[in-house]
């Protein structure tokens, strides 16, 4: 009976996301994500072309997934601040991979540049809007606003290690992830000027 070409192409994909999550582009290897995903190595070459593209491809699949799974909306910024954290916390490979983009590719050279910034374009119209609507301050460029609130949600999970350095414990821990959550949310909405938000509770070594 014939493989299937769907199932076959979705653990292509899974095995290459392990694979440039860990190695990135250069340390890569298709002989690997070939054994992985138990499919041919030259098929993979001829479906998905040579490592950049698959990685273009993987890294465009992991993308959407957190776009569908997470969007700014314009009554309540903040929670979009939590919502991130929470997606990327939950989803390191991402976080590996946008890391390895940023070592690989020139700005513009991005996979997929066009594309999302287009995307990302919808999010800074999302910010705006909030703005007209007065749930945050008007006073500030919408497309740094959303720099940084991606920043703001992202930046502990890019380098944990100044994390365990400053707060002093496992930022892994769950505990200590829903600490930090909630004084993102709150520090958002302070920053944004989108109204008293609960603040994170202190103790149990909350950031602080």
């Amino acid at each position: 009976m014939p493989r299937d070409a769907s199932d076959t192409r979705r653990r292509i994909l899974e095995a290459a996301v392990e694979e440039f999550a860990a190695y990135g582009i250069a340390g890569a290897r298709v002989e690997r994500i070939a054994r992985n995903a138990n499919a041919n190595k030259r098929a993979i070459y001829e479906q998905f072309g040579d490592k950049t593209t698959l990685f273009s491809m993987v890294l465009g699949h992991e993308l959407d997934k957190l776009a569908h799974a997470v969007e700014p909306r314009p009554d309540n910024l903040a929670e979009y601040v939590g919502e991130l954290f929470d997606y990327c916390a939950e989803n390191p490979r991402l976080v590996r991979l946008v890391q390895w983009e940023a070592l690989s590719f020139p700005p513009r050279q991005a996979p997929n540049f066009a594309q999302r910034s287009t995307g990302y374009a919808a999010k800074v119209d999302a910010v705006a809007a909030a703005q007209r609507a007065g749930h945050i301050n008007a006073d500030m460029p919408a497309e740094r606003v959303l720099m940084l609130l991606i920043g703001l949600a992202e930046w502990t999970l890019y380098v944990p290690q100044l994390a365990q350095m400053i707060i002093g414990h496992d930022p892994a821990d769950l505990e200590q992830r829903a600490h930090h959550r909630a004084f993102l949310v709150a520090t958002a909405g302070r920053l944004l000027g989108a109204g008293a938000l609960t603040s994170p509770a202190r103790g149990g070594g909350s950031p602080g």
